[in-house]
């Protein structure tokens, strides 16, 4: 058994981190193919209100649901909210939130928060819970379906002022590919999209950080770009299980090899962030 080609129309999608970026241009593609969604972020935002409001009538449905994807019980919730909504449980999971502390340096650098790194809850934790609930339930309701990941170049690529991201990364790249066998096992793809620099956001809305890291909009992808790797992973039998593909601005998608790649190619794959590393040594001297 293999899923191949999985069409997502009438299909149902939940999304975490659906309220912005990415998450959001994904849910959008989603409905306008027929897919139902479901939005789960810690917050709304103008941009997911205005765009609620205008499929409000839409024969198509979307809704948005409140979750902190820390939580597993919020996590949970939400294949209550699909089979109250929709009748059914998902076919599509979407582990997209994440964080990546584009404010300032990885809080590695710094003292800690309390007694753990929520980086690593949202970007680890929620993505492995959030997979672990979609197997369960398409298996017990023995539907086909797909996981989709939202990871990062920063799967497969060093980067001295974030190692945090950078190991959170990684951990999503091999949970990803560890779990290849299970759509021979149980018509469950698990796959990862793993996004250059994009446009979103987290950058746009520190500026400092921007400077610091010199991003322009020039270099990075746009949203809506990461969303059609996105869905082509989804319906495609051309990526199979366990696939992390690369999308960048300028270069053709590839899936990553597991063993001996070529690095990332394109436009932001790795700006300059000679800035952002003074800002790591000075507090590494205090």
């Amino acid at each position: 058994m293999v899923i191949g080609n999985f069409s997502i129309g009438g299909k149902i999608a939940v999304i975490t981190g659906g309220g912005s970026g990415i998450n959001l241009e994904f849910a959008k593609l989603c409905q306008k193919h027929g897919c139902r969604v479901i939005v789960a972020d810690i917050r709304s935002t103008p941009e997911l209100e205005d765009w609620l409001r205008d499929v409000e009538r839409a024969e198509t449905k979307v809704v948005y649901q409140q979750t902190d994807v820390a939580e597993w019980d919020q996590l949970k919730s939400l294949i209550k909210t699909s089979e109250r909504q929709f009748g059914e449980v998902p076919d599509i999971y979407v582990a997209g939130a994440g964080i990546f502390e584009a404010k300032g340096p990885s809080n590695f650098w710094e003292d800690l928060e309390d007694d753990r790194y929520r980086l690593l809850d949202i970007n680890v934790g929620h993505a492995i819970q959030f997979t672990r609930v979609g197997i369960r339930e398409l298996v017990h309701h023995k539907k086909k379906g797909v996981v989709l990941i939202v990871g990062s170049l920063a799967g497969y690529a060093p980067n001295f002022t974030a190692p945090l991201y950078v190991a959170s990364k990684h951990a999503v790249t091999g949970f990803t590919r560890s779990l290849a066998s299970l759509d021979e096992i149980a018509d469950i793809k698990v796959v990862a999209c793993a996004p250059g620099m994009v446009y979103t956001r987290i950058w746009t809305d520190a500026p400092k950080a921007m400077e610091e890291y010199n991003i322009t909009e020039g270099i990075c992808a746009q949203p809506s770009e990461i969303a059609d790797g996105m869905l082509s992973l989804v319906e495609s039998s051309q990526w199979p299980a366990g696939t992390v593909l690369e999308v960048t601005k300028g270069q053709a998608w590839r899936n990553v090899p597991t063993f001996n790649a070529d690095p990332p190619a394109g436009a932001g794959v790795k700006p300059a962030q000679h800035a952002a590393e003074k800002r790591v040594l000075g507090l590494l001297k205090k």
